[in-house]
């Protein structure tokens, strides 16, 4: 098997393995991803004019969902401290899902914080001007209301795809969050550091 055949392979595994018994396949994209997946739809699917085009002749009809974090300096106190503690994400019962490394105390760290919080910025900048080059008007979900609201926000996303949204009452989030008294610490500290 050459490697365009094994792209197109690996390609459709990935999607089979997305749909998750559905016949709905769900992808979540980074920013910092998203070059290194054009480019390999670009040699499973040569010739196409773009990335919009690419990833329709891959995946078929898309949704493009963009959810962003308006509180960027929560949002990267959030990443510090996972990288710091090696956890990611706990079930809504407390129980750890992703530990990534061995435990560790989190440590307030000023620069750490900025550095995240600039490359948040320039990512939610990248994907606004991607989007426009490529002419797409994605859904936009804010993490703010989608953790206040998911089932509002599933709903919405169900109603963009055209299916029948799920029962409000059934929809029982996964994840817990993990800001604590320390990330309200660690932002009041940012915001006098910031100052100075």
């Amino acid at each position: 098997m050459g490697e365009p055949e094994f792209q197109l392979a690996y390609l459709n595994a990935a999607i089979d393995a997305g749909k998750g018994g559905t016949e709905i396949f769900g992808l979540r994209l980074m920013r910092e991803n998203l070059d290194e997946l054009s480019a390999i739809l670009d040699r499973t699917f040569p010739g196409l004019a773009s990335d919009k085009a690419r990833f329709e002749r891959a995946f078929g009809r898309v949704l493009y969902v963009h959810l962003s974090r308006e509180n960027k300096l929560a949002q990267a106190v959030s990443l510090v401290k996972a990288e710091q503690t090696g956890l990611w994400h706990v079930a809504s019962d407390g129980t750890e899902i992703e530990r990534v490394g061995s435990p560790g105390e989190p440590r307030y760290d000023f620069q750490r914080i900025r550095d995240e919080v600039a490359k948040l910025e320039a990512n939610d900048a990248a994907w606004n001007t991607w989007f426009a080059e490529q002419d797409i008007t994605p859904l936009r979900i804010g993490y703010e209301w989608l953790s206040s609201s998911p089932a509002a926000t599933l709903i919405s996303i169900c109603q963009a795809l055209g299916l029948q949204p799920p029962n409000a009452g059934d929809v029982k989030p996964a994840v817990a969050k993990l800001a604590d008294a320390t990330s309200l610490d660690w932002m009041r500290r940012y915001h006098l550091d910031a100052t100075v």
